[in-house]
């Protein structure tokens, strides 16, 4: 239950603000954080060893495919119409890269997971992910009625 005000009051607070400040939009963006550490955690049943373990992979993780996704926003914001056939051929061929940068990652991500919970933790925490997701924009689009 406290999870689940925490997530409401903090996605309320982003809806309310139409203009914040970038210290108040980085504790709102901690706070989710913070949520989904705490879901998540609930959901696969980590240990306290596992859990010490198992976040700062997953931290590095997302920076990481974070990065990748902010290399692909160029190409998905380019104007098609004023690019020739060639840059867009480039294009695709890069986005495709891009795509399978991400999954060569989570490959080697998964591996690393393996080393620290099991293989059905892993599914949970895949399923708690999406959960998580689900459930914070179903609030963000609750908060914005």
């Amino acid at each position: 239950m406290l999870l689940f005000f925490l997530l409401t009051g903090t996605v309320s607070v982003a809806q309310g603000q139409k203009k914040e400040t970038p210290e108040e939009r980085k504790a709102r963006i901690e706070k989710i954080e913070t949520a989904k550490i705490a879901f998540i955690t609930d959901k696969v049943n980590l240990s306290g060893e596992q859990a010490q373990r198992f976040w700062p992979v997953y931290q590095e993780h997302d920076r990481k495919r974070n990065d990748l996704r902010q290399k692909s926003r160029p190409y998905k914001e380019q104007n098609l119409n004023a690019l020739s056939d060639d840059q867009i051929q480039a294009g695709l061929e890069a986005r495709l890269d891009l795509r399978q940068r991400e999954l060569d990652l989570e490959k080697e991500y998964m591996d690393k997971y393996l080393r620290i919970i099991s293989p059905k933790q892993l599914a949970l925490f895949y399923r708690a992910e999406r959960e998580f997701t689900k459930l914070l924009l179903e609030r963000l689009q609750t908060a914005s009625k």
